[in-house]
């Protein structure tokens, strides 16, 4: 919890750059602050919800594009938010239309599979006032002591739980383990079972979409090296979700690599009545349309540039996955 010094610094910083259109180094300067640090305070705003951006952009400009999008691809939904060149607010605006979603599909009783990242714990922080809903959240891929705890699923699954009155079940797990051997017997603990079991029985999913470049999370995380990375690319991989990688057609690739990862994986996410994919950052097209094409994703929320740049890159041919699942619109 930030103490009541962070908050006041916090509160007076977004006055300053939200409400008075002052430039961060003008802030900076007024509040005796480095640049970065008025960045981060900027940014925590957003988490701490001190700060809510929300752009009503017309009707007219996006929905016709949601409409293309939800129609190439068999999509239940599109969901698409104004772009803005911050990578944060992007990814606020962003969650704040997969947040609404998730509010309209919630019912009493369900099963939510929740997956990890900057993208599935932004939904989590833009849900304010939501009605109660006893459902259980259960993490779908396990975590990892390099990820920030925010991003971890077991924490997005609680803080989830907290917003809706429902239940939170965490992953005891790693996300990849360091050899199939070493994933085979987590496997075979009953608890880990268990809640992958769960979580493959669920009713609705919400998901990131990971890109296959040396910056993705995983590399990050330390899972993958850098050198790993370069060998899934030359398989074709171009994304991942849950660890499932699949190429620009939305194909399986990369064996020998996904048998590390600790999840409810492609086959269990595809029974899963409606699997809501969320990505904001610019440059995933290439992610997305994998995504898109490998017959997973239900519901995608995601910045208006890259719904144009996904089209773009499908060119004009029909596509081909169509869904219907158990939920209603």
């Amino acid at each position: 919890m930030p103490t009541d010094r962070e908050m006041e610094l916090m509160t007076r910083a977004a006055a300053l750059y939200y409400l008075e259109d002052v430039t961060q180094a003008e802030v900076a300067a007024r509040l005796g602050l480095s640049r970065v640090k008025v960045g981060r305070l900027l940014k925590r705003a957003r988490a701490e919800g001190i700060v809510e951006i929300r752009v009503h952009a017309p009707p007219a400009i996006t929905e016709r594009l949601e409409q293309e999008v939800a129609r190439r691809f068999g999509l239940r939904y599109a969901l698409l938010a104004s772009d803005h060149a911050d990578e944060g607010v992007q990814r606020d605006l962003v969650a704040q239309r997969a947040a609404d979603m998730l509010v309209r599909l919630l019912r009493n009783g369900m099963t939510v599979a929740v997956g990890m990242g900057r993208n599935v714990s932004a939904v989590a922080s833009a849900i304010r006032e939501a009605p109660a809903r006893r459902c259980t959240f259960v993490a779908a891929i396990g975590g990892s002591p390099a990820m920030a705890r925010s991003v971890d699923p077991a924490d997005i699954c609680r803080r989830l739980a907290e917003r809706f009155g429902g239940d939170a079940v965490a992953l005891f797990a790693p996300a990849y383990a360091e050899t199939p051997q070493v994933r085979e017997a987590f496997l075979r603990h009953e608890d880990v079972r268990g809640t992958l079991e769960k979580a493959a029985r669920a009713d609705l999913a919400v998901v990131g979409i990971g890109d296959a470049e040396d910056g993705s999370a995983v590399v990050r995380m330390g899972c993958f090296s850098q050198a790993d990375m370069a060998r899934m690319r030359r398989t074709g991989a171009v994304g991942d979700i849950l660890g499932f990688f699949f190429d620009l057609e939305g194909r399986p690739v990369a064996e020998g690599m996904t048998d590390r990862v600790i999840s409810v994986g492609a086959e269990g996410l595809a029974r899963i009545g409606c699997t809501l994919a969320v990505v904001s950052e610019a440059g995933k097209a290439r992610a997305i349309l994998g995504a898109l094409r490998s017959g997973v994703v239900d519901v995608l929320a995601t910045s208006v540039a890259n719904a144009r740049e996904v089209l773009r890159l499908a060119g004009s041919g029909s596509d081909d996955n169509e869904r219907t699942g158990g939920i209603p619109a």
